[in-house]
């Protein structure tokens, strides 16, 4: 959800399972957890970045999955995507367990 501030409701940012990191603190203004370390304690975080390139400062103290992509091989795009996709279904079969039923 692009702007969950005015879309989600109090009782629904619970239901948050993923969270696409940009890598500036900001990205969470008026979030319900504004604070990454809380936000990301409670949703799986990921950043995509260009192979490579230097990771944002902030970014590290954050509970974040680092995946990658390449500017000249995109052929391997799907790396990245099954990082994400492996790394959010452990994540919720460890902290959001109701939804694996």
């Amino acid at each position: 959800i692009d702007n969950p501030t005015t879309r989600l409701k109090k009782e629904e940012w619970s239901r948050v399972v993923a969270v696409i990191a940009q890598g500036a603190s900001w990205q969470f203004k008026g979030w319900q957890y504004s604070d990454p370390v809380d936000l990301f304690s409670r949703a799986f975080g990921f950043y995509i970045g260009l192979d490579g390139a230097s990771i944002p400062d902030e970014l590290r103290n954050w509970n974040v999955k680092l995946g990658k992509v390449s500017r000249d091989r995109r052929g391997q795009d799907n790396v990245c995507l099954a990082s994400f996709w492996n790394g959010l279904e452990e994540f919720i079969a460890v902290h959001k367990q109701e939804y694996m039923k």
